[in-house]
């Protein structure tokens, strides 16, 4: 047998129609996304077996909506703790600036602590449920990509026993992190900088004599140093230090731990036995595009950021329920290629106001070379607490700058296209959010007050493009408040990632069904799913 640097190569065929490159949230998610509107996908990934370390420990309230269209929030909020508060305390200052949580518009006014470990498990677990699963040990050695969407992409992978298969894929997708292997084949360029002369260790660790309450993140903040404190499901707390070094790699010291407990609490903290511990700089980086032909990029592997705010592992989920819908339809629907262009139209701003905010915030707590006092004056702005738990939570950013829709010729005020759907109350204990479970654009109709249900509009959008429209129409004083306009029958296009598509007056429909053809593609005969 030949060595396997010089195995043979094996064909397999038909082509996978996407081959998933990491099995982290990304890679897992966009699984799901794909499995359940019937995409065929291969996902790999190059480690032996999943990783049992926590990492991220954060879920946002939009990461935990969008989870909840697909199922997957109540499966994370019963191994979870919800988490009211972030908390910064400047160290000789008794008042601390607080980014509070509980007044989010979100069905989750919280945000969710819980070890990126559960989260995967979660997420491998609906993988197999839909059919898929993860191949470890399987590590993507080179690609082979045109620039245009004709050229199918050719991969060499490597497997278990060092067997080299060359594969044929109709689409690549690379959520292979920091340090993608997709991105240096593609030879992207992954603009920005590492944050010079900072350290970052970190453990999950006991802590005896806590005294702050553990509904809340506790950032403490003192000139040189920076140390976030977590409480996690069980008996650990995350500790994060972030300190001036410039000096060689070190493993992390539960002592340099307990010197900043000592600054803040006057020995009354002691630090346990760590249950694991990593260290590691920080960057705010991105891609200069998220695709080339038929090969696509995603999370870490297009974007990499300050851990301030615990947004890392959001964004990354957050970009797979952009694209996955889309790829799906492309795949198994039909739908035009083109649709993925705006899978970088909208995520790649998106990812820029993130990293944007991170470095904000990292310049207030991790901001070592700054003078205390002036770090303690941004935080206590008036507009700090609602404009950054907006933006960390994921509830601010709207795709509605880089949406293009048809001209209107009876415009609405309100609500636009790109933006996110809001929850509303329909009575009955119904919710608007609830609406959406399902993988499917949901079309809504909020007839005028005192008018006729418009449900001949309704049937033939069905009819043109079948099985991929659920409709509803709502009512009540809420929905028109928020969905409608006075005197006319309003529809809402809601897109599977729960961003409205259109919102217009039925005068208007002639656009509606534009922007449907232009997603879904030419009508067809089909069955409904």
């Amino acid at each position: 047998m030949a060595p396997p640097s010089q195995a043979v190569v094996n064909h397999r065929n038909p082509a996978t129609p996407v081959l998933v490159v990491g099995a982290g949230p990304a890679g897992l998610t966009l699984a799901t996304e794909l499995l359940r509107r019937g995409a065929a996908c291969r996902v790999i990934d190059r480690l032996p077996a999943p990783v049992p370390t926590s990492r991220a420990v954060i879920v946002h309230a939009r990461t935990l909506e969008l989870f909840d269209g697909a199922g997957l929030a109540e499966p994370l909020l019963r191994r979870g703790l919800p988490g009211r508060s972030m908390d910064y305390h400047f160290l000789g200052e008794r008042e601390a600036p607080r980014l509070d949580f509980t007044a989010l518009p979100s069905p989750y006014p919280f945000f969710l602590r819980v070890d990126q470990s559960v989260t995967e498990q979660i997420l491998r677990e609906r993988v197999v449920a839909l059919g898929g699963q993860v191949e470890w040990s399987t590590e993507l050695r080179s690609l082979r990509c045109g620039a245009n969407d004709a050229d199918p992409v050719e991969a060499v992978l490597t497997g278990p026993g060092g067997q080299r298969e060359r594969v044929t894929c109709e689409w690549l997708v690379g959520c292979d992190g920091a340090h993608s292997t997709v991105r240096h084949q593609l030879g992207l360029d992954f603009a920005g900088e590492r944050y010079a002369g900072m350290r970052n260790p970190m453990m999950d660790v006991p802590l005896r004599g806590f005294p702050l309450p553990d509904d809340a993140a506790h950032w403490l903040i003192s000139p040189e140093t920076m140390m976030v404190v977590i409480k996690l499901p069980g008996a650990h707390h995350r500790v994060l230090l972030s300190e001036l070094d410039d000096g060689p790699a070190r493993p992390p010291a539960r002592e340099d731990f307990q010197a900043v407990f000592d600054a803040h609490f006057a020995g009354a903290v002691t630090v346990g036995e760590p249950a694991w511990s990593s260290v590691f700089r920080i960057s705010h980086r991105i891609v200069d595009t998220y695709r080339h032909g038929r090969v696509l990029v995603a999370g870490d592997a297009a974007h990499i950021h300050s851990p301030a705010g615990g947004q890392g592992m959001n964004a990354c989920i957050q970009d797979m329920f952009n694209l996955g819908w889309k790829l799906a339809a492309i795949v198994a629907q039909d739908a035009p290629t083109a649709l993925l262009e705006t899978y970088e139209t909208e995520r790649q701003p998106i990812a820029a106001q993130v990293l944007a905010g991170a470095h904000a915030l990292t310049k207030i707590n991790m901001g070592h070379r700054t003078p205390l006092a002036e770090r303690l004056a941004a935080a206590r702005q008036p507009e700090f607490n609602r404009t950054t738990v907006e933006r960390v939570s994921g509830l601010a950013y709207t795709y509605r700058e880089h949406l293009t829709v048809p001209p209107l010729t009876d415009p609405l005020e309100g609500l636009s296209p790109g933006d996110r759907a809001p929850d509303i109350a329909l009575g009955a204990g119904r919710q608007l959010h609830h609406l959406l479970r399902h993988p499917d654009h949901t079309l809504l109709h909020i007839p005028r007050a005192g008018g006729q249900p418009a449900t001949e509009l309704s049937r033939r959008l069905i009819a043109r493009h079948p099985g991929r429209l659920q409709p509803h129409q709502v009512n009540g004083p809420e929905a028109a408040r928020t969905f409608g306009a006075p005197g006319r029958d309003v529809f809402c296009l809601i897109r599977p990632d729960g961003y409205l598509a259109l919102r217009c007056s039925a005068r208007d429909h002639a656009a509606l069904e534009l922007v449907c053809d232009q997603t879904f593609g030419c009508p067809r005969v089909t069955t409904a799913r």
